[in-house]
């Protein structure tokens, strides 16, 4: 069993006083697999409810959703006794049964039974719909949300085997700001590499440690990436379906351009305005499937960010830079095993950077200027608890970074990072130079501030 952080996110909810809980998330994350093991450590018995596999179960939640027929009709079907907080009701794939998801209000109004649901499409399945009649059944303020992601990279080292002390020992260098032992530096910076090329995706990582070939882990992103697809063909309709897979497929050669804006107007060859309005459906899809990170533009670097959004100017990011470096090809991939700065890595380490702070739980945003003395690119600006922070991201052997060493001369910044592969540092400025992989500890670097948002 891979080790997630979402198993004991689950046993927090489940000891506390709690409402029905939604899980979503990208499909092939791990979500059914991780609540099946939660319900067989911390319950006597579960019953679990797939309504993509079944669809006679939908006459359960017909009529009205009271929690007593509900359940008697579900004992009856499942010829299992449902006993109040002994018996996990699991029901998977709930974007399929409008009524189901609905009844998680009532469940959660009743109090008596613990119900988890989770879903992998239940931001691109409502449209295809009647929104007059889902609309008032989704039960908006008696369910808690939990996302859940491929495995981060500290999930990735447990899956490898790196002891807790040795993580611990990165962790405190990581807080203090301190070089890391090269030992432990090297040993990481490897694993790192290797979690690039493999992803997050659990039967990805599963194959890749217990065959310690990639060739395993390319086969299963080979599914991966088909079943995606497959999503998009069934889940839009008509010609938004090779839309869809138009965006999807443009993702890497649209990170590859100098400025890596996604441009409709690169699928098409049409004007940008008219392109945009033909995709901007189908690029939401996408985002809302969880298959890909949206990093939008700045008017400016300053908070608040989302005041500051150009929602019609953004990057489109793979949310598994694994799947991303799949669809690049082989030579990507040699290029990150050999750590080949020749090679064009610019897409590739602002991926995984921007899929490091997205399993952090920081939202992206990008600053370019064009012209003037101003002028400068900043590859991400987030909110953290030190407040504005502006990242670039060196993947080559130039380590001069004009923008972000300028960026204070013209705007209010409080922190400035730059991730290249390299120790832990600080300049005489006071900017942070971080390995890659440190991105995936970014809460860490605010563990001792008071008012933490991560605390």
């Amino acid at each position: 069993m891979l080790r997630r952080k979402m198993f004991d996110q689950l046993k927090k909810w489940k000891s506390r006083s709690h409402k029905s809980l939604l899980i979503k998330g990208q499909r092939q994350v791990g979500k059914t697999y991780i609540i099946r093991e939660f319900a067989k450590s911390e319950y006597d018995d579960y019953i679990e409810i797939n309504f993509s596999k079944d669809k006679s179960i939908f006459k359960v939640f017909e009529g009205d959703l009271d929690v007593d027929v509900i359940i008697n009709n579900i004992s009856i079907v499942k010829n299992k006794e449902i006993v109040p907080g002994k018996t996990l009701l699991f029901f998977d794939e709930i974007q399929e049964c409008m009524e189901a998801w609905a009844s998680l209000k009532f469940f959660t109004i009743d109090g008596r039974y613990d119900v988890i649901a989770s879903g992998s499409l239940l931001g691109v399945t409502i449209p295809h719909k009647n929104k007059s009649e889902i609309e008032p059944l989704l039960p908006v303020g008696y369910q808690e949300q939990f996302t859940m992601y491929s495995l981060d990279f500290e999930e990735f080292l447990w899956a490898n085997g790196v002891s807790e002390k040795t993580i611990d020992i990165l962790r405190n260098n990581i807080r203090n700001k301190e070089p890391i032992n090269d030992i432990i530096y090297e040993k990481i910076r490897g694993l790192f590499k290797s979690f690039m090329i493999v992803g997050g995706m659990p039967e990805s990582v599963d194959r890749f440690v217990n065959t310690g070939k990639y060739s395993e882990s390319f086969n299963v992103m080979d599914t991966i990436l088909a079943v995606s697809r497959n999503d998009m063909l069934r889940y839009n309709s008509g010609v938004n379906r090779v839309k869809t897979l138009e965006c999807f497929d443009a993702i890497p050669s649209n990170l590859s351009q100098s400025n890596k804006r996604f441009m409709y107007s690169r699928i098409d060859g049409g004007g940008s305005r008219n392109s945009a309005e033909k995709y901007m459906g189908n690029i939401l899809w996408i985002r809302d499937a969880g298959v890909a990170n949206i990093c939008y533009s700045l008017y400016q670097p300053s908070l608040p960010l989302k005041g500051n959004e150009i929602r019609d100017v953004f990057r489109l990011y793979l949310s598994d830079t694994g799947l991303l470096l799949h669809m690049f090809g082989p030579g990507a991939v040699e290029a990150v095993n050999d750590w080949n700065t020749s090679y064009n890595m610019g897409a590739i380490t602002e991926n995984i950077i921007s899929e490091c702070l997205v399993k952090c739980g920081f939202d992206l945003h990008y600053y370019r200027k064009n012209s003037g003395p101003d002028k400068m690119e900043l590859d991400f600006v987030i909110e953290t608890p030190a407040g504005c922070t502006v990242i670039e991201v060196k993947s080559g052997k130039d380590r001069t970074a004009p923008s972000i060493n300028k960026v204070s001369k013209f705007h209010e910044i409080d922190e400035k990072i730059v991730f290249e592969d390299s120790n832990i540092s600080a300049d005489e400025s006071g900017m942070l130079h971080l390995p890659f992989f440190v991105a995936a500890f970014m809460k860490e670097i605010y563990h001792n501030m008071e008012n933490s948002l991560f605390r």
